[in-house]
């Protein structure tokens, strides 16, 4: 006698369009972590973690290690641990704030930006190569896409942290 093979996961209602997006989402991100794995990381002499910061301070210039950490969704030790080693690979350079001398104010150092602009010309080439049959408007189109779906997420992610923050869980 057989018996019936009980599913490990519980039957329940599936919401394909979400389930789909999600799907895609998921599988985007296993495919970028495995060339940044494989390629871009070694090739830069970077970790993810540190691009993150590089990135924010590219973008948003001069700033406090709490701004940096707050911009990353992460505890100010977690970024504080960073900077310590991306200034001693001279990545980064930190000065007192004349507003608050207890703090010190982070920017990118000249070899940082010179990294993080080979790592993204590194990253728009592969994505060129994987993306050949592609014309510009397709690309900017799911690029905007993207976009939509990442600024979603990233409301709801500081809607439910909002939540969780004020309620102490």
């Amino acid at each position: 006698m057989q018996l019936a093979q009980q599913p490990s996961v519980p039957e329940v209602e599936r919401d394909t369009p979400a389930q789909d997006v999600l799907e895609g989402v998921s599988s985007l991100i296993r495919a970028v972590r495995c060339i940044e794995h494989r390629q871009l990381w070694p090739d830069a002499g970077l970790r993810r973690a540190d691009a993150s910061v590089l990135k924010v301070l590219a973008k948003g210039g001069e700033q406090r290690g709490g701004e940096i950490a707050a911009k990353l969704g992460v505890d100010a030790s977690v970024v504080s641990r960073q900077l310590t080693n991306l200034e001693g690979d001279g990545l980064v350079s930190r000065r007192p704030d004349p507003a608050d001398a207890r703090v010190s104010l982070v920017e990118l150092s000249p070899l940082g930006r010179a990294r993080l602009e080979a790592l993204y010309a590194n990253y728009t080439q592969q994505l060129r190569a994987a993306l050949a049959d592609w014309d510009d408007d397709a690309m900017t189109a799911a690029a905007e896409t993207l976009r939509r779906v990442a600024d979603a997420v990233a409301r709801s992610a500081e809607s439910v942290r909002r939540t969780t923050t004020s309620t102490g869980d």
